[in-house]
């Protein structure tokens, strides 16, 4: 139920209560203030934007926070860059089956705003999500308008496909929005058995001899 009091206690942090519980009771954000500035937060459960948003506010952060059904994320952009030098260092890391960031003191300016957008896994709001994406936005924010999320095809665990043991985060910065965006990382698919490219090698070979003069590859079945 985020940081306990010896933890809040050595790190002389502010702890905001939440106040909202997600699934077994626990609650579904935590939101800390250091004696520095930072402000770390905790999601445990996808519920209640409006309340993080309020706990943000309380902590000196203006946000918007977007929480979107499986296979939906929000369209870019949501207004002007608002990052320092057009870049947001701040990453998003697993926390639990949810996540966790921070946010430095003066990194988000008076005039800007916050803007976090998660897309909710299909196994509910405690799930680990498919994707999440944080940037500051300077001046108005654009409403959230949902627009489907990349996909990737599934994968065959007949054909010795290696599957994903955890909702590890990929951590990827689009420089020209600021945004940085995280998703679980998923190894390349062999198109036609479903099966990662690194791992099985049963079809026929490419032929080498390409066509220099015009870049081309030709493989022979």
């Amino acid at each position: 139920m985020g940081l306990s009091a010896a933890v809040a206690a050595a790190a002389t942090a502010v702890v905001m209560l939440t106040g909202v519980s997600g699934v077994a009771g626990s609650a579904a954000y935590a939101v800390s203030k250091g004696s520095d500035g930072t402000v770390e937060v905790q999601i445990s459960s996808f519920v209640d934007p409006e309340g993080l948003e309020s706990e943000l506010a309380e902590a000196g952060i203006t946000s918007v926070v977007d929480y979107l059904p499986a296979g939906q994320t929000c369209k870019q952009p949501r207004g002007e860059n608002g990052a320092a030098d057009g870049r947001f260092a701040a990453s998003i890391s697993k926390a639990g089956d949810g996540i966790a960031f921070e946010i430095k003191e003066g990194e988000v300016p008076a005039d800007s705003t916050l803007v976090l957008a998660v897309t909710k896994s299909e196994d509910g709001d405690s799930a680990p999500p498919s994707t999440t994406s944080l940037q500051i936005v300077k001046g108005t924010v654009a409403p959230c308008e949902p627009t489907s999320a990349p996909t990737l095809p599934p994968l065959d665990d007949e054909t010795g496909a290696t599957t994903d043991n955890g909702p590890t985060l990929n951590e990827g910065t689009e420089q020209e929005q600021g945004v940085t965006n995280s998703a679980p990382a998923t190894p390349p698919l062999d198109n036609e058995t479903g099966g990662t490219a690194d791992k099985q090698d049963n079809g026929p070979t490419l032929d080498q001899g390409t066509e220099q003069g015009q870049g081309v590859t030709d493989k022979n079945d």
